[in-house]
This record gives structure tokens, sequence and C-alpha cells, in this order.
């Protein structure tokens, strides 16, 4: 089983061209790196272009809530408060993917 931190990311249209440009550039990799990741990706919804998704994979359950409740995550939360000033809300959710073929 597959399991992911999902992070859905409500980004204004006038900040969409520098958030993409820093999770790029910066983000993804330190929050891979900092939750020990085994993968990190992201990108856009189709339907709304304001939406941004990451997902962040674990080998288990348990080190994904551990990273959700932990101090690894404050420490995302904190870069990317200190970034964006509070002005993109998101919510996180893990999910898991229990069949591949």
């Amino acid at each position: 089983m597959r399991i992911f931190l999902v992070v859905k990311s409500f980004v204004p249209t006038h900040l969409k061209n520098d958030f993409d440009d820093w999770y790029e550039k910066e983000h993804l990799f330190e929050a891979k790196q900092t939750f020990s990741a085994i993968s990190a990706s992201r990108g856009w919804q189709i339907e709304n272009e304001d939406i941004h998704y990451a997902y962040y994979e674990f080998d288990n359950l348990k080190k994904a809530n551990e990273i959700l409740k932990g101090e690894a995550l404050n420490k995302m939360i904190n870069i990317y408060d200190k970034k964006w000033s509070n002005q993109i809300e998101r919510k996180r959710k893990i999910i898991s993917i229990t069949q591949e073929i």
C-alpha cells in the first residue's frame, strides 16, 4: 500500500506565478527532505487553476501520521506562512493507494 500526505493550496491568481516558482525551486525539495518522504510531486488542478496539490509519499501510515502531527510539518508550515503571510489557505489529508495494476 502506498501512503501520501496531500496538501491542497488555494492560491490567489495574483500570487500564482510567484508561488509556482517558489514551490518548484525551493519548497518541494525542502519539504521532501524535511519529511524524509520517498517521493514528492505537485501540480495544478485542471478545472480550477488556482488550486495546487503537493503529494508526499511515505512507506507506511504510521510515518505519514507522525509527519502530520510532528515538528517536521510545523517547521514547513512556519516557512510557508512566513513566505506567504497567511495569504494562501491550505488543507492536508492522508490518502492510501490500495490498488495498482
